[in-house]
Parts: C-alpha cells; structure tokens; sequence
C-alpha cells in the first residue's frame, strides 16, 4: 500500500519542482526512485546474464535433480556439510521444484547430524507441515522427533556454529563511502527529474493513443454488435427450417417404427408358439429322462448306502480297539504312579482312576507309627515352570523382500520337563516363522520338551514388506508362554530397519507453449534415494494423445499401447541420478489452450512396487491456419455469362476462427460470395451473400460460391483473372487464396460474296456465292442470312432450297454454325427487259446469329 500511494503521488507530482514536495513526500519520492533504480538495474543485469547463458537455459532447468543428488550423496559419506550447502542450494534456485520434500527432509537430516538442533527442527516441522501425509515422516530418527517435540513446546535448541560478522568500515572509510553515496543520490535525483519530464510527455502520448484507440473499440464493437444481430436472425431462422425438418424426420421415424412395431408383434407370435411346441415336446423327453435317472440314482443309492454301512463297521472296529488300547495304557499307567509314589494324593488320584475303569485296586496301609509321640510331616514338591527367552535387541538393517533369519534362545529354568509355545507379533505381511536351528526347513510352533537348565536354539524368519520404506524402523513382539503354566510367558521386542530402493522422477520439457508439429524433447532425472540398488526396473509413461513418438529419436522406448511407452531394464544405485531422453511430437490437430502433462511411473519389478511422478505443463498454443480449394483454376466462358466457383474452405488451425473475404479481378464486371447451404454447388434463393466465414471449428469445412459476372462485350479469344482471398481474423499473416482464369469463347461468323460489280443486259442471268464461316471458337445459334433487292431484278434460283422467298426478300435459317463451320449460298437473278442503260441494282446481303447465352449478333 505505500509502494502503491508513494506511486500516485510521485505522478501527481512530476510537473512540479521538487522545491515544492512536502518533507514526508519528498522523502517517499526518493525511495521511490531509489527503488526504481535499483530494479532497472536489476533488470538490466539480469539481461545480460540472461544473454550470456541463453544457450544453456535449458541445462539449468535440470540442474535441481544434479544438485539434490550431489547433496545425498555427500550425507551418505558423512560430508554433512556440503550436504547441508547443496540442500539449501537446491530449495534457493528451485523453489518449486518437484523434489522439495526430499530437499527438506534431508537437509533436516543433515543439520541434526552437523550438531544444530534448532534447524533441524525447525525444517522438519516445516516439512511436516508442507506435506503432512508424506511416508518419510515415519523415518525420522528417534533424537530427531524428540528435538521436534521441544521445538513445539518452544525449548530452546542447540544451534550449529554462527558465521562470524564481517568486520567494522574505519572512520575515513566510513566518510568517503558516505560521501559518495551522497554524491550517487543527487546525481540520482537530477537524472531522475530529467526522466519525469520525459515520464510526463510519454504519458500524455498513451492518454492520447488510448482515447483514440478507444474510439477504435467503440466502433468495432457497434460494428461486431450489428453483424452479430445479423447473424443471429440467420441462426434463428436456420434453426426454425431445422426443427421443421427433424419434425418431420421423427414423424417418419414413427411411421416406420410402429410398422416394425406390427412386424415384430407378429414374429413374437409365431416365435411364442413355435416355442410352446418345442417347450412341451422338451418337457415330456425330460420327463422320461428323469424317470430313467431316478431309477439309476435310486439303485447307486442303495449300492452306496452298503459301502457306507460296511466302511462305517470297519471304522467302529478301529475305534473300539484304539479305545480299548488307550485303556490298557491308562491302567498301566495309573499302576505305575501307585508303585512309586504309594503314599501320596497322586497315588489316592490313580486309584479312583482305576475304579473309574471298573478295577479296584487296594491302597497299602500306612506305616505304623514307632511311636505313639512320634508325628510324620509330610511334603511334597509341586511343578515350577520358568524359562529365559533370550533375543538380541539391537536393531540391525535389512534389505525388503528378503528372507531374515534372527536367532533367539530359550532356556527352561523350571524343575520338570517342559515344553515352550512360540507366538509372533509380526503382522501378516511379514510371513513370520519359527524353526528350530537344527532343522531350518521344518516350521514349529513350540519347542520339543526340555529338561531342566536345557536349551533350545531356534531361528524367526522372516520378509520385510517389498513396499516398505528405506530406513523404516519396525518393531514387533514376540512371545513365548509354558505349556505346562499358560501364565509363564516372556515378551521381547523384535526391531529391525528397512533397507530399500527409494526411486524419484524429475520430468521437464523446456517448451511449455508449444505449436502444433512442433517436436518437444522430455528430460527424464530418474534418482535413487534409498540405500540398496534399484533392479529390474521398468519406466512407464503415459503420454497425451496429442503427442506421438518420433522414430529414431525415442529408441529403446517400446510402445505398450496406444498411449502408454515403456523404457525396461533399467537398474538404478544408490544415489545415482539416470537422465533418459524421450522426443515426442505434438500432431498437427491437437486444440489450441489443452495441457499436456505426461505421467511417469517407476516400477521395481523385483519389489512389486511402483511410485508416480508428472511432468511440468504444456500449453498448447492457438495456431491459425487455412486451406482453400477450388473446384478448377480454369473456366471458359461465354461474354455475359455468369460463372459460379464452388470453393471449399477448412479450418486447419487449431482454434476457433473467422475469416473476412475479398475478392478482386480483371475483365470482369464484378463477383460476390455466398455460402452453398445445402452444397449442391447452386446459388439457392435462401442461401445468402457473405463477405466473411465463420466462426469455424477447427476441422469444419464449409461450401462457398464464387459467382463471377463478365462483360458481354468481350472478344472471343481474350481471358480475364479473378480472386479471392481468405484472411484469418486471429491472424492477419495467415490466409488462403484463390485464383480463377477465365477464357472468353464465343462464336463470330463472317460473309464472303463472290461476283460483285457484274455488268449485265436486260435479260441476263448472274449468279453470286454467299460463304458464311464462324471463325469464333463457340457454337452459334438460329443462323439468319437474308438478301433483298430491287423490283429490276427477278429471283431465278436459290441454293440450298430451305429458303423462304417473298416480297423481293430471301431468308436461309440454319440452327447451329460449329465453330469453324462453313456454309455456302448460290443465289441467281435475271435482269428485267426495259431497264435504262447505267441503272445501278444493288442486292443487300444481312447476316444475324445468337450465342448459346441469347446474345443476339
């Protein structure tokens, strides 16, 4: 806001001097042309570099991958440091680059290990505020998080070592850099009311232009306001003559389909009774194929209900005799515990088993007593269950989806045998087992009875997860409980870290507004992040339909499917930074203002895992373009004809567009345009004059006319030039042209008369040729040749004999004279007696014809 009030005031203020400013405003103006000039020459320093690095531009737009890489792997020799510099350099240059959180997170890392708590906090709550459902959270170390949590609480941490100030200017120093800071400000300030004049008359000149230009806009838009009211009644009134013909299109289509309606009702029919036919004759042979399968399935029936009853027998007999062995082993056993142990309650227990089994078994008196102040204390030792269950607690890396093996050992130190039952805490996933050391192949899920003080070594195996994530601490129970005391149960706590592939995609493309043919190279940065290799690798991207691969330039790219490439093989180290290269074209029909944006995802094939990535955006830019063809380039016509060029306009850019129409020629009257509405290449009543096209979509093409009118007066022979031109109203450099060559043809006959000036005495016969030649290049039409004369002449014969005589007058009519044809007329007349000597006679001779168009000669 005070940028923006110190700006207004320093306009309103340009014409006046400086002498005049207030001190507050005067001290606004000059910070304000402080600034001014210091971004002037920061814009002009950017420039130059700007200049100087053109080249490699693009270069640098893959340069955050390199840094970031360069970064990780200076954390992972320990070089924290330099990892802490390359970080920062990474999030300073590239803000919004795609790996910011890995940047983040491992500059966090970094700081933490170079011994400055509080930024290392401090990084990582902001990371974890930027992208609080990222995975790597779950990575952090356990310190870390504890640092997090005081950093919360707003403890003060331990900060890392301090850059040490730059030193103090010295006195004279200090006034020479003052003086001549004074010195830069008033140069400054005179230079700068020198720019306020200029600043004052530039911006008059713009006030001007704009008002004019305003104007301009003005009448544009009242011209734009009534061509578009113009055609919206010839929309409107091409809409009516549309809803009429889609009405009585759907009145037709209802005709025909309630005539199919008839002919299907009817098929139904038969079909309904043709099925009833075949439906009972089906029914009564399923019917007696029932019967038949219910009298096969009645006698298996029976045979299988004797199979069982026989195998039912044998297997009583089995189990009578199982039970009767199991008896005799109980009786032998409850004997035994009477023998040796006559005068306990387990000896008392196994009697009352014993006659439980229908066998009576006298206990043996008592010892009698030596005597009778004598008492006998009598005692007894019950089970004691105890064990260890020994594990190493320290956790221990291990790569994902690879078989672990982690010893434990399990110690009974109870006073009897026993046996020990083993449970995992492990989820699912990690396929958790026990076996014992001697037999690794051999799952078990208790121990064999130990003795007392015997050990028994055993191992867990287990798989951590392939998606699980690099550096991942897992932590789970184990359990292990006596089978003898069900509450004697010992826990320990299983830990392990992952160790795992971590694959990143970086894509940039550097044309982010590109036209449509224009080819577009895709820089690929594929990282690995993780501590183990990436094997087996597979890069799939699914790219735009508006884009396709280029030959040559994309080998080793297989394409999967219409719209999906895949790069395989691939094998990625720790820390390696692979860039891949991918050249696409964009087709030439792809719409004007569409993003594209390619999606990249990394499949490890080993793991079964998979990470998706997109690239930057592009824009398509619009691109106007035309085509033009014409129907022919070469018309003859006849003088006074009116010539029609059917002419097909197409769209070829790649955004919507109209195009204003011109036409022009030479020896020709005139021409105009309209648009062949129904395409039938004739000029209809409805179909109107247009002088501009559209707007069109790209691809539409539409039908246009050209009607050329010529001049009747022509001379057969000559030829004239018409055009007509085609301008894009989105761009005025692109436009089609046509150009039409017009040849004039018509028919000119010309008469020869053969024996003038004859002299002749009354009575004589003289006889003369007519020749009539069209030495036009057309046919002519209702042909007229007559010939008058005097009453002192007398008609005696005219060739050919189709002539009609009257009146002194002779007419020959032919219909049609080809071009170059030639007729010939034989007339003869005698000169009447009593004509005076030196009477001139005179016999006239008036040829007409027609053209094909009715233009009378």
């Amino acid at each position: 806001m005070l940028f923006k009030n110190a700006f207004y005031l320093y306009i309103s203020r340009l014409s006046a001097p400086f002498s005049r400013v207030g001190k507050e405003e005067a001290l606004i103006v000059i910070k304000l042309k402080l600034c001014r000039i210091a971004l002037i020459r920061f814009m002009a320093t950017l420039a130059i570099i700007s200049s100087m690095f053109l080249t490699s531009a693009y270069a640098q737009e893959t340069e955050d991958s390199q840094i970031f890489i360069s970064g990780f792997n200076a954390y992972q020799l320990k070089d924290y440091p330099t990892s802490i510099a390359r970080m920062n350099e990474v999030l300073q240059k590239y803000p919004d680059t795609s790996l910011r959180d890995m940047a983040l997170f491992w500059l966090s890392r970094a700081y933490f290990k170079n011994g400055n708590e509080q930024d290392a906090a401090r990084l990582m709550v902001q990371f974890s505020k930027e992208f609080p459902d990222n995975a790597l959270r779950e990575t952090v170390e356990e310190e870390l998080s504890a640092l997090i949590a005081r950093y919360e609480k707003g403890e003060k941490l331990a900060a890392g070592p301090s850059v040490a100030p730059a030193k103090p200017l010295t006195t004279k120093a200090a006034e020479e850099t003052a003086e001549k800071v004074e010195q830069e400000k008033l140069a400054t300030l005179k230079a700068d009311q020198e720019q306020a004049a200029a600043e004052a008359m530039r911006i008059a000149a713009i006030k001007k232009k704009q008002e004019r230009t305003a104007a301009q806009k003005a009448e544009a838009f009242r011209s734009a306001t009534e061509r578009e009211e113009q055609e919206k009644v010839a929309a409107t009134r091409k809409e009516a003559e549309r809803l009429t013909a889609l009405r009585k299109e759907e009145e037709r289509k209802n005709l025909e389909a309630a005539r199919l309606s008839a002919l299907k009702q009817e098929e139904q029919r038969k079909s309904a009774e043709k099925a009833a036919l075949e439906a009972e004759a089906a029914r009564q042979a399923e019917a007696a194929r029932l019967a038949a399968a219910r009298q096969e399935q009645e006698k298996q029936a029976a045979v299988e209900a004797e199979k069982q009853r026989q195998d039912r027998a044998r297997e009583e007999e089995k189990t009578r005799a199982a039970k009767m062995a199991l008896r005799e082993k109980a009786i032998t056993q409850f004997k035994s515990v009477i023998e040796k142990y006559p005068y306990t309650t387990y000896a008392a227990a196994a009697a009352a088993k014993l006659k439980e089994l229908g066998i009576t078994v006298a206990l043996p008196a008592e010892k009698p007593v030596q005597s009778e102040n004598a008492q006998v204390l009598r005692l007894e030792v019950t089970r004691f269950a105890a064990f260890e269950l020994n594990l190493s607690a320290k956790s221990k890396t291990y790569e994902v989806a690879k078989k672990i093996q982690i010893p434990f050992e399990i110690i009974n130190r109870g006073n009897g045998n026993d046996s020990f039952v083993l449970e995992s805490g492990f989820p699912a996933e990690f396929g958790a087992s026990f076996t014992a050391v001697g037999a690794p192949d051999k799952k078990i899920s208790q121990t064999q009875s130990l003795a007392p003080g015997q050990a028994f070594n055993g191992l867990l195996d287990l798989t951590i997860p392939p998606g699980s994530m690099d550096g991942l601490k897992i932590a789970h129970p184990v359990k292990a409980a006596s089978l003898s005391m069900t509450d004697a149960t010992q826990t320990r706590v299983v830990v392990l870290v992952a160790a795992a592939p971590m694959l990143r995609a970086v894509l940039k493309t550097e044309k982010t507004a590109p036209l449509p043919g224009e080819k577009l190279l895709y820089k690929i940065a594929v990282l690995n992040v993780g501590s183990t290799t990436a094997d087996d690798v597979s890069l799939r991207l699914n790219i735009p339909h508006q884009l396709q691969l280029v030959g040559d330039e994309s080998k080793g790219f297989r394409q999967e499917t219409k719209e999906t490439v895949v790069l395989d093989g691939l094998q990625i180290k720790s820390g390696e930074n692979r860039e891949i290269r991918l050249t696409l074209q964009l087709k030439p029909d792809a719409l004007a203002g569409q993003e594209l944006l390619i999606r990249a995802e990394l499949q490890n094939k080993t793991l079964k895992t998979s990470a998706a990535f997109v690239s930057n955006t592009s824009l398509i830019q619009p691109q106007h373009n035309i085509v033009l063809k014409a129907a022919t380039e070469q018309r003859t016509v006849i003088p006074g004809q009116k010539v029609q060029i059917p002419l097909t306009l197409t769209n070829t850019g790649n955004i919507r567009d109209k195009f204003a129409i011109v036409t022009a020629g030479k020896g020709i009257i005139g021409s105009t345009v309209f648009q062949d509405l129904n395409r039938d290449s004739i000029r209809q009543t409805n179909e109107p004059y247009v002088s501009e096209v559209g707007p069109l979509e790209p691809g539409e093409e539409v039908l246009i006319i050209m009607e050329i009118a010529t001049p009747a007066t022509a001379s057969d022979g000559t030829g004239a030039d018409s055009s007509i031109v085609f301008t894009s109203e989105g761009d005025r450099t692109r436009s089609a042209t046509a150009a039409i060559k017009l040849a004039y043809s018509r028919p000119v006959l010309t008469m020869t008369l053969s024996g003038k000036d004859v002299q002749l005495k009354p009575g004589e016969i003289a006889s003369f040729d007519l020749a009539i030649i069209n030495r036009g290049s057309n046919l002519a039409r209702v042909v007229e040749l007559s010939s008058s004369w005097p009453e002192q002449l007398e008609l005696v014969g005219a060739e050919p004999a189709n002539s009609a005589v009257a009146s002194g007058k002779v007419l020959w009519n032919f219909i049609e004279l080809g071009a170059g044809e030639k007729r010939t007329i034989r007339v003869s007349f005698r000169v009447r007696a009593g004509i005076g000597v030196g009477t001139n006679i005179q016999v006239k001779n008036i040829l007409k014809y027609e053209d094909q168009l009715g233009n009378r000669y």
